[in-house]
């Protein structure tokens, strides 16, 4: 079902746990394209941008979109956790 955004997202994740980020993102873009909000997938996009594309900078803001979109959702709770860690890993990153 192209429509359905959590399995839309979930065949994004499983490419990038099969090393193809590109095509990841790619996937990332058409769930976002039936639900622009979806806090899971952008989450997502966050994560492979940090860890798959070393877009740090790209990574952080994805992960700020989630927590102003879903504050108290879990994926909230997992951006806020990869953002601090990112911080930590990096301190002099934007100086």
């Amino acid at each position: 079902n192209p429509s359905d955004v959590d399995v839309s997202t979930d065949l994004g994740v499983s490419y990038f746990y099969t090393g193809q980020a590109d095509r990841a993102l790619h996937q990332f873009d058409r769930s976002l394209a039936v639900d622009p909000r979806h806090s899971k997938t952008i989450l997502n996009i966050g994560i492979v941008r940090a860890y798959a594309k070393q877009d740090l900078d790209g990574a952080e803001t994805a992960w700020q979109q989630v927590i102003e979109i879903a504050p108290d959702s879990p994926e909230a709770r997992a951006a806020q956790e990869a953002l601090e860690a990112i911080r930590a890993a990096h301190p002099d990153r934007g100086d």
